[in-house]
């Protein structure tokens, strides 16, 4: 919790200090949990869409509680295209992704569109407005 700059349990804080460090986003982008994290939220997210935009419309929904802005839908549909694109060359590294952290992934989705949107969650996870909201 020192990369988020917790307060300590020392004393009492009524609010914690709004930060974002490129520290905070490593640990965000690579950190097992989160990386598990991602790959459950895009599990929903392609169970709930048939398509790209449906499933980034879900996904900005679920995650930040507000309805996205065209742009975000757009720039998550071209980025899911563009990691499933990069996935499906690479499938021992999708396979690599979505075995990240306890939990199993769901074996009946294909493993590049997994990957695919887990790296689009996690992108999304790494928003300041998820950080610091």
């Amino acid at each position: 919790m020192a990369a988020f700059n917790a307060p300590t349990r020392e004393q009492c804080t009524v609010r914690r200090e709004r930060t974002n460090t490129p520290l905070q986003a490593l640990v965000m982008m690579n950190d097992p949990q989160f990386v598990e994290a991602a790959r459950h939220l895009a599990e929903n997210a392609i169970k709930r869409g048939e398509d790209d935009r449906s499933r980034a419309e879900w996904m900005f929904r679920t995650v930040l509680c507000r309805p996205a802005h065209e742009i975000d839908v757009t720039e998550m549909a071209a980025a899911a295209g563009e990691f499933r694109t990069i996935f499906q060359q690479n499938n021992d590294t999708a396979q690599q992704l979505i075995h990240t952290g306890e939990s199993t992934p769901d074996p009946q989705l294909d493993s590049a569109e997994l990957a695919a949107w887990t790296m689009v969650a996690n992108t999304l996870m790494n928003r300041d407005d998820f950080i610091n909201n």
